[in-house]
């Protein structure tokens, strides 16, 4: 494999960096790429939905669509058939790839299939495809589905994020959002999540007693019943394994006496706002919570260096709808349980912490629902997201409407409903 991959590149010096040690895929789409007829070669693939959105693909999908027009993505949204190729649990997309594809000079724009139901048998195969011919964008007769199209702009600049929504406003929303100069990213904040305890947390145990030495606060569990609320509550207690004698305990700055050397390794980590590390669309609760103890956590990810009113403020817009679209942005494998990471967190775009009435405004809102228990995702429509959309688009000066919009559309996405468009139970 090493050897066929230095052979293309050494003839083609534009592959460099495009197979990973991570991936073998990425290496047969090149070496389709060069059995292909110059002209008229079409590449049709089903690869992993994370394909069309992960930030280690965005080499692959730039080359691709220099190379291709990037004619079609077709994505399954029916909860339990989101395989395109053989038995498998991880949500797949269908990408159809030209060597052809200008119109009188002008690169056209991807086609978008967003499918409610899939096909069982080869007649309906047959007339799924008669729906898609007669079909150029909009619904499908028939309860198929939706066509929509997706700027050659974006493709080509590696954006291929409209795969993982069913709904086509969301993905224009989701890319506004990406794109919008309110906001900043997280890591421009100096605010990058921290996967200190994502390795499991060797060296470290479980302690009942909450005297013992060296003991910190852990968000442990992401489950639906875990957190209830936007205020953030350690549910497990941690200490280190390893004895050491208090002579050689660290001073901590901001912490209360000195510290075993390894909770104050730790403990530099902890912050007053949490950031989930992956969560199901479904019956998860909420995305970030912020807490006046400073933590680390397991399922959550810590993000260092705010203050606490940053953090009630991060808090609450990461929980609003515009929050919540960013996020699905790049879900990974399963539309329906995303796993996060530091590098995928850190380019979300937040309101600017530096702007004090912009945090005081979102931490008054994250006050008055500190304690509302927080619906499952599931459950659709609720006081407590109404309540934090209005506060974000007070502080933004955005749309009302245009929120709420985006929020009752993103109760009916079928891997947070966990039904289909047109199903019902």
């Amino acid at each position: 494999v090493d050897g066929l991959e230095r052979a293309l590149v050494q003839n083609d010096r534009e592959l460099d960096g495009f197979s990973t040690q991570n991936a073998i895929g990425p290496l047969f789409v090149a070496l389709a790429d060069k059995c292909l007829n110059a002209s008229s070669g079409v590449l049709a693939m089903v690869n992993p939905t994370v394909s069309l959105t992960t930030p280690s693909g965005q080499r692959e999908r730039q080359v691709l669509a220099k190379r291709f027009h990037i004619h079609t993505l077709v994505t399954s949204h029916q909860p339990g058939e989101i395989n395109l190729s053989q038995n498998t649990s991880i949500n797949e997309s269908l990408i159809i790839a030209r060597r052809s594809g200008r119109r009188e000079g002008t690169r056209l724009p991807t086609r978008i299939i967003s499918l409610d139901r899939m096909p069982t048998d080869d007649g309906e195969v047959a007339e799924l495809h008669e729906r898609l011919v007669r079909c150029e964008r909009g619904l499908l007769s028939d309860g198929w589905g939706e066509v929509s199209e997706w700027p050659v702009e974006r493709i080509e600049a590696g954006d291929w994020t409209a795969g993982v929504f069913r709904a086509p406003e969301l993905a224009e929303a989701a890319f506004d959002l990406a794109t919008h100069k309110s906001l900043f990213r997280m890591e421009d904040q100096n605010m990058v999540p921290s996967a200190v305890l994502l390795g499991g947390g060797r060296g470290y145990e479980r302690r009942v007693d909450t005297n013992a030495p060296g003991i910190f606060p852990v968000l442990y569990s992401k489950s639906a019943e875990a957190q209830l609320a936007i205020r953030g509550l350690p549910d497990q207690h941690w200490a280190p394994k390893k004895s050491v004698p208090r002579r050689q305990w660290v001073d901590v700055p901001g912490a209360d006496g000195r510290q075993h050397p390894d909770t104050a390794r730790l403990m530099n980590h902890a912050s007053h706002l949490l950031v989930t590390s992956g969560q199901d669309t479904g019956t998860g609760r909420l995305t970030a919570v912020a807490q006046e103890e400073r933590c680390v956590g397991l399922g959550w990810l810590p993000v260092p260096g705010v203050t606490l009113e940053q953090a009630k403020a991060a808090a609450v817009f990461l929980n609003a709808t515009a929050g919540r679209v960013e996020l699905l942005r790049n879900p990974g494998r399963k539309l329906a349980f995303p796993q996060y990471n530091p590098a995928g967190l850190k380019v979300i775009r937040l309101p600017d912490l530096a702007d004090r009435g912009m945090v005081d405004g979102l931490a008054r809102c994250w006050e008055a629902t500190a304690e509302m228990e927080v619906p499952q995702y599931r459950d659709g429509e609720c006081d407590v997201r109404r309540i934090w959309d209005d506060a974000v688009a007070d502080v933004l000066g955005w749309d009302k409407d245009w929120l709420a919009g985006l929020r009752h559309l993103l109760h009916r996405e079928p891997h947070v409903r966990g039904l289909g468009y047109n199903q019902f139970g």
